[in-house]
């Protein structure tokens, strides 16, 4: 994560258990946007959860106090129960179970049933904030005597080591308690010990020894923790426009909680749970997974704060799903950078520090062979991905249902190494801010090939991400993905590749690509249609830029439908303007009634600006089913958006998607056909608007309770708190 030079961090309010008496209530659940108490670590990356006052609710309610409770008692008010396992034994449909502000930790099993007129609803008592929280409890309750300064030979300066041992845990993952900001998690005690920061190849370790901040390992032979919180000192040149937001906090772990969770620990485990509803919950503390969802049915969440281990929701199987103004972020601190977090060692025998031998990297293609080299991984547990799913396989007990029927809406998705991947039958995922992530920020393809159809993402705010919507080569043919009014925000900083001692600047990138397909293998990709979008892109990927390259990893199966989309490149000065890089032979492809423009050049394109694509050979091959051709109804022209796109990675004020009236946009698309979802469509039949904001229409608000407008600093993920 970067902070922009021109911008000072603001420090936000503290979190959850660790907010002071007397702190602010959200009306309706929610984040503080700056309050009384400040963190020892670091200021939070994302507005933290604030106590609801939602009212009660009427009917039949129980209740839990995380210390004050027995679970002998009866569940009352006055007499409430102590564990929310407990209480999943004793609730049914149509009942309330309040969660007296506290932590909780535990690893809470939802197997429950209500009913779809009667759900059993699960929330945090009116005027206090419960935490669901995986973490082992001394390292939060008595961080004083939980850790002692380590003496063991090799140790580091500021090396601490648990007091307890934890045998049979298989790893940890973790966060600072009082920001919720990610720790590492490193896979060797010599980069924990390290004072090195740079990347420094080497011919036996792959890389040598590197700190990459604050952060823990886990030692499986004496089941004791050992941790680090040395401040990061990563300087940036003026050329980069940023600055690394090094970790300058407390570095004695004895002074301020951290959450520190197995690996296996879950949570919040919905197996099967029907008709549940979840509110105003703060849930953290997962090692591989803090939300884990199994053929959950019926499921909502509603003014949910999730943080992540290596995922912070994995799914299979679930549906209907509601899910609306929540946060769901994962442990990428804003000290790290792509290269630690990357997985290295792909080898299917050979896995160090766990197994011994050369590593052979993966190739794609019938030809797998390579040479032997150093590999290993150094900070991999932090997460992956901040929403997984999961297909199935026949011989599972539960292969059917699929993800399905999911409504996704109002929700932020930040600080992982992917973002999302909303795949499953019927699947709704709109108004959402996707951003802050060290690769693909919408991941639309299934895992398992021909069970994604009808994907419907929509109306969302995608920004800093290296790719904005992403997807395999092991998809289809089957399936309907329609991607539509979306703001695609190419525009960086990413922090890619640490620093080295010959490049002292690292390299810090824009993302690449609006689109783009993994897979060396190109076996098909689902059905797309891509529409209405507005793409802020660069020109720095050697498979073009060209119409957000929409155009790539097509075939005569692969559907692929480009239309009426705003695309502002810039970046072009060296490299002229958009190529086409189509190497099929065959395509079901349309490309029509787009704008494009270089903002970079700030001048009207050359005359045969789309000329190469209107006489491309695949465009006359698709005049049969499309007569007017590729671009025919296409302009290369300022859109002539209300507020100027800036292309800095500084602060440089707000932008404004709309249209003025005399945008050539106005009128410009082409009219789609009516069963194509779209929320904006003119309803008298006339021709649409490009891109993703039609003339005189509101501003795209997405996030929790629509707090972030598109095209705002905040959407563009150039502030780290809010």
């Amino acid at each position: 994560m970067i902070r922009c030079i021109a911008v000072a961090a603001l420090i936000l309010a503290g979190c959850g258990a660790y907010q002071r008496e007397g702190a602010s209530v959200s009306p309706t659940g929610g984040y503080a946007m700056g309050s009384e108490v400040t963190s020892r670590s670091h200021a939070p990356l994302r507005p933290q959860p604030l106590p609801s006052s939602r009212p009660k609710a009427s009917g039949p309610a129980y209740y839990v106090h995380p210390t004050k409770g027995n679970d002998a008692n009866p569940g009352t008010e006055q007499s409430p129960w102590r564990t929310i396992n407990h209480a999943f034994q004793k609730v049914k449909a149509g009942d309330t179970l309040y969660l007296r502000g506290g932590t909780y930790f535990e690893n809470v099993y939802c197997a429950i049933r209500g009913m779809p007129d009667a759900p059993i609803t699960i929330r945090s008592y009116p005027g206090e904030l419960a935490i669901l929280d995986g973490g082992i409890p001394e390292f939060q309750t008595n961080p004083r005597e939980a850790w002692t300064p380590c003496t063991e030979e090799g140790a580091a300066d500021g090396e601490y080591v648990s007091t307890g041992i934890f045998k049979n845990i298989r790893d940890v993952v973790g966060l600072f308690g009082d920001s919720n900001v990610g720790l590492q998690t490193y896979w060797y005690a010599m980069d924990l010990r390290s004072a090195n920061e740079l990347w420094i190849n080497d011919p036996e370790l792959m890389v040598k020894p590197q700190y990459c901040g604050p952060g823990i390992w886990y030692d499986k032979e004496t089941g004791r923790i050992h941790v680090r919180l040395a401040h990061t000192h990563i300087q940036l040149p003026d050329s980069a426009q940023c600055a690394v937001d090094n970790y300058a906090g407390e570095t004695d772990p004895r002074k301020l909680p951290l959450v520190v969770a197995p690996f296996d620990s879950t949570p919040l485990y919905i197996s099967q749970g029907m008709y549940v509803r979840f509110q105003d919950l703060l849930i953290r503390g997962g090692g591989y997974r803090t939300l884990h969802m199994q053929f959950g049915v019926g499921v909502e969440f509603e003014d949910c704060t999730m943080y992540g281990g290596t995922y912070t929701i994995w799914s299979k199987g679930t549906g209907p799903l509601k899910m609306t103004h929540c946060g769901v972020y994962g442990n990428i601190p804003p000290w790290a950078y792509r290269s630690e977090n990357g997985l290295y060692s792909y080898d299917g025998e050979v896995y160090p520090p766990f197994t011994t031998g050369e590593i052979r990297p993966e190739l794609g293609g019938p030809d797998r062979k390579s040479k032997p080299e150093p590999a290993r991984h150094i900070a991999r547990l932090n997460t992956h991905a901040v929403l997984a799913t999961e297909g199935g396989y026949e011989h599972e007990v539960f292969y059917y249902p699929l993800n399905n029927n999911w409504d996704v809406s109002y929700c932020e998705f930040a600080d992982g190494h992917d973002g999302v991947y909303p795949s499953g039958r019927n699947i709704r995922f709109h108004h959402n801010w996707v951003g802050a992530m060290q690769d693909d920020g919408i991941y639309i393809s299934s895992p398992t090939p021909w069970i994604t159809d009808k994907l419907y993402v929509y109306q969302n705010v995608v920004s800093r991400v290296t790719t904005g919507i992403a997807a395999h080569t092991r998809g289809g043919p089957g399936g309907d993905i329609y991607v539509f009014r979306n703001v695609i925000d190419m525009r960086g900083p990413i922090q890619y590749n640490r620093p080295t001692p010959k490049l002292p600047g690292g390299m810090v990138i824009d993302g690449s690509q609006a689109f783009m397909t993994h897979g060396s293998d190109l076996l098909s990709i689902e059905r797309m249609y891509f529409y209405q979008n507005t793409c802020i892109i660069p020109m720095n990927h050697p498979n073009g830029a060209y119409a957000g390259s929409m155009i790539q990893s097509t075939g005569p199966d692969m559907t692929r439908r480009v239309f009426n989309n705003i695309y502002v490149y810039y970046d072009s000065e060296a490299k002229g303007y958009p190529g086409i890089y189509l190497e099929a032979k065959q395509a079901d492809l349309q490309i029509d009634g787009n704008v494009h423009w270089d903002v970079t050049e700030g001048k009207p394109p050359r005359a045969d600006f789309l000329e190469k694509a209107r006489t491309h050979p695949l465009s006359e091959a698709n005049k049969k089913n499309y007569p007017a051709g590729w671009e025919s109804c296409s302009v290369a022209a300022d859109p002539k958006f209300l507020k100027p796109v800036h292309v800095t990675r500084l602060r440089d004020g707000d932008n404004d998607y709309r249209l003025q009236k005399d945008s050539p946009a106005v009128g410009l698309g082409i009219v789609l056909p009516a069963e194509w979802m779209d929320p904006l469509r003119p309803k008298d039949g006339a021709r649409p608007d490009a891109g993703a904001l039609p003339l005189a229409g509101e501003q795209l608000k997405v996030g929790v309770h629509g707090r972030i407008v598109a095209g705002s600093e905040e959407s563009r993920g150039l502030t780290t708190t809010r």
